[in-house]
């Protein structure tokens, strides 16, 4: 512990001012939750009777610790120059705080790039679900682990079915809780290979076979068996409820305060246009705003259940394929698109325009942050999961997978323990038939020891951040370099910064902050009020 200042230098002034552009607190989001969270928390409780979840409120007040250094941070060091800056702790939140699930979001993309999908082109499956199915799939974990898994045995189904051989194939899963307009909508994107993996022989040599792209009948196909066996799920535990409308009750159902979250999220606010002064401008006729789109080739709907397989990437495109990763993993919302109006309402700038002109989703304070308290996924509720070959299980992964046990040269495939000491007496003299090689174009693969192997090289594409040889995660300073393309450790003076203390003691933090002049204290939550006060 530090008994008085200590005996290390400042931040430059360069340094000085990141820190003073990067600070949280300045933000427009640290600022709404800082000043309404009480004010939100109070009414929740005053119109519902109860309050919310506790890992909602756990989670927006962790935010509000994010990247503030008097709770605590690292201290990085240059050792040829001795320069010092701190770097604040982040909260790691999933949902409320867009810079963490910004990293998460590039690691996970990362990640699966480098270490699990191979290449082989792929073809991403979205699924949404009709309302009454969202509601349970938003608030029941098993029931989304049931409709994910069911999307994906379809999808298999279906490629296993086209490509008239014995095969397996694999996807990774996102599951996506939000839409374009900061609404609580469940939905899947899913990231399969365009063709199956199967044995090509007793030896244990795997191959990739290509199969054709789905037509609109396929799809339809996939929608419709998606749609039977959810609704069949959802019927044995009594959670669809198939009464003729005549027969319902038409007194409004006792929401919980998550449920109020949600149903605030899709209707509570204004779609306005604004001009560049933040003017409002007049939108045109009411018409226009419900014109019936077309749908494509690639779509398909089954009572509800829609199906869109139109995106692909072909093999050899690494940072197509890392792309498709990030979208599917991708912030419930941007920080750029979200201002303060001058009356104090919170303005979001939607993606693209809507029919009838609307450019900007309006809202007070309150009702964004129901917005955003309904984006925030429960405990338990996975946003990313493999399956199929992919799957950690699978007896095919360790052929499959870029940087498995066979990526290194030399190595030989690792086998389930039950056919281990059946296949040792048939396995190849080297593990040439284990390693993706052939032409990309080629639609069956090999999979073998070669130099253009995907794992052979770190992959270096979106960035210059490359995920460590002997992990299964990019560390925190190349991955700050593979989003932002800023590398933290390169000091100025052409040292690598290093990390040297881990201060998390308050009385240490205060010594620090003061020796460098830098806030000492949190800023301070905002007491409960009425929710109609204006924003300053």
């Amino acid at each position: 512990m530090l008994a008085s200042a200590p005996s290390f230098s400042a931040p430059s002034a360069s340094a000085s001012a990141a820190y003073a552009r990067r600070e949280p607190e300045n933000t427009v989001l640290h600022r709404i939750v800082r000043e309404y969270l009480a004010t939100f928390l109070a009414t929740v409780r005053e119109e519902r009777g109860k309050s919310l979840p506790r890992y909602v409120e756990e989670e927006l007040r962790r935010y509000l610790r994010c990247g503030i250094l008097a709770h605590g941070f690292l201290r990085v060091v240059c050792p040829k120059c001795r320069e010092e800056i701190v770097v604040a702790y982040s909260c790691k939140c999933r949902g409320a705080c867009p810079s963490c699930s910004a990293r998460r979001m590039c690691d996970a993309a990362a990640h699966l790039v480098d270490h699990v999908l191979p290449d082989v082109p792929v073809r991403q499956w979205v699924l949404t679900a009709p309302h009454e199915v969202r509601r349970v799939l938003a608030l029941r974990p098993d029931a989304l682990t049931a409709q994910g898994r069911i999307f994906v045995e379809e999808i298999a189904r279906w490629q296993k079915r086209v490509a008239n051989a014995d095969g397996e194939t694999g996807a990774v899963t996102f599951v996506q809780r939000f839409d374009s307009t900061l609404g609580c909508f469940v939905h899947f994107h899913v990231i399969v290979p365009d063709g199956v993996f199967s044995r090509a022989d007793d030896a244990g040599a795997v191959v990739f076979r290509e199969g054709p792209a789905p037509t609109r009948a396929d799809i339809a196909d996939v929608a419709a068996r998606v749609e039977k066996r959810m609704c069949r799920w959802l019927r044995r535990r009594g959670l669809l409820d198939e009464r003729a409308a005549e027969d319902r009750s038409n007194e409004a159902l006792e929401l919980s305060p998550l449920e109020a979250c949600m149903q605030m999220s899709l209707f509570g606010s204004t779609y306005v246009r604004l001009a560049k002064d933040g003017a409002p401008v007049p939108l045109a006729g009411e018409e226009a705003r419900f014109r019936a789109a077309g749908k494509g080739q690639w779509v398909a709907e089954a009572s509800g259940f829609n199906v869109h397989a139109g995106v692909t990437v072909r093999s050899g495109d690494r940072e197509g394929l890392e792309r498709l990763c990030r979208y599917g993993a991708r912030p419930p919302f941007s920080l750029e698109r979200l201002s303060i109006l001058a009356d104090g309402r919170v303005a979001y700038l939607l993606r693209k325009p809507r029919r009838n002109g609307a450019t900007h989703l309006v809202m007070t304070p309150v009702q964004f942050l129901s917005r955003l308290a309904s984006l925030i996924p429960p405990p338990r509720f996975p946003l990313q999961r493999l399956s199929g070959v992919f799957g950690p299980r699978s007896p095919l992964r360790a052929s499959v997978v870029p940087r498995g046990p066979v990526a290194r040269a030399g190595a030989t495939p690792k086998l389930p323990r039950a056919r281990k000491k059946k296949r040792a007496a048939k396995k190849p003299d080297d593990a040439s038939a284990f390693v993706a090689s052939g032409e990309a174009s080629s639609p069956e693969r090999a999979f073998g020891d070669s130099e253009n192997a995907v794992g052979s090289r770190p992959r270096t594409s979106l960035g210059d951040g490359v995920v460590n040889q002997g992990g299964s995660r990019i560390e925190w300073a190349q991955l700050l370099r593979r989003i932002y393309l800023v590398d933290v450790l390169a000091c100025p003076c052409g040292g690598r910064r290093a990390i040297v203390a881990d201060i998390s003691d308050s009385e240490v933090v205060v010594a620090i902050l003061a020796h460098l002049g830098l806030p000492t204290e949190a800023p301070p939550l905002a007491r409960a009020r009425s929710p109609g006060f204006d924003f300053t």
